[in-house]
């Protein structure tokens, strides 16, 4: 005997999962609002600090780098040219 309607269970869990999404989507577009919001933000600063950090990380990888090319140079012998 088939009633074509959907149990209590599958009505439930539709029920939670949209629940869940409406949430979620609550959450996402508050934290969107809240990342824009500039009120208050002083941006010289915070700028000034990452552009230092980004400097300091491009020059250690230069070093390192450098390092690392100089080290294999020194093991890659002199090319002999082949003997006719």
């Amino acid at each position: 005997m088939s009633t074509n309607r959907p149990s209590v269970t599958t009505t439930a869990t539709s029920v939670w999962l949209t629940s869940i999404y409406l949430a979620g989507d609550d959450v996402v577009r508050r934290l969107w609002a809240h990342c824009r919001d500039e009120s208050g933000v002083e941006d010289s600063p915070s700028k000034l600090i990452y552009l230092a950090v980004a400097v300091a990380v491009a020059i250690a990888a230069g070093v390192f780098i450098i390092g690392v090319f100089n080290d294999a140079q020194s093991g890659v012998p002199d090319p002999v040219a082949p003997a006719p």
